[in-house]
């Protein structure tokens, strides 16, 4: 009987510590995006929806979207290569939604922030026509984060690596997988 007992309070404790750890994971997840939330910028706002062509450039390539009247993304260069649709979703959100963490206070010159040679030039055109394009440069080691600024804007802007890293170059990576 002692056992029993000795049992249920073990267990009684475990979830006591389970349901306390559970609380302060969900407690520190909420802060998290709401500190997220309060700290962006955002520079381009656009309903991906409305999105009908997205193209960027990295090292020379260039991959170039674009979406037909059903709905269905394609490969410029080769519209017979069956797309991942969550990969382009992807990419056309971070093309046509810039958030930015910060906005350099008196940028200096262009070639500073690697934006006189972008390592990436992001283009994109909605539904109404409206077609824009904004660069991302170097690496800004101390945040992690890269140095961004859109044609026709003096402002430069320090923006999160999930955007490079959403622009795929490689199309075997773009490709869908066989069911």
């Amino acid at each position: 009987m002692k056992k029993q007992k000795k049992q249920l309070l073990i267990l009684l404790v475990v979830l006591i510590l389970a349901v306390v750890g559970y609380v302060v994971a969900i407690y520190k997840v909420d802060n998290v995006e709401i500190l997220d939330e309060v700290g962006i910028i955002s520079v381009i706002k656009t309903d991906t929806a409305s999105v009908r062509n997205v193209s960027y450039i990295h090292d020379g390539v260039t991959i170039s979207l674009s979406k037909d009247d059903a709905g269905t993304w394609t490969l410029d260069s080769d519209k017979s290569i069956k797309l991942d649709e969550d990969k382009v979703a992807d990419i056309v959100s971070y093309a046509s939604n810039l958030n930015a963490r910060t906005e350099i206070e008196d940028p200096s010159e262009l070639k500073e922030y690697g934006l006189d040679s972008p390592s990436y030039i992001v283009s994109f055109t909605d539904g109404t026509g409206v077609q824009s394009t904004y660069f991302i440069g170097d690496r800004y080691e101390i945040e992690g984060t890269y140095f961004a600024k859109v044609e026709g804007s003096e402002k430069i802007y320090t923006i999160t690596s999930y955007y490079p890293e959403a622009f795929i170059t490689d199309i075997e990576q773009l490709k869908a997988q066989s069911e």
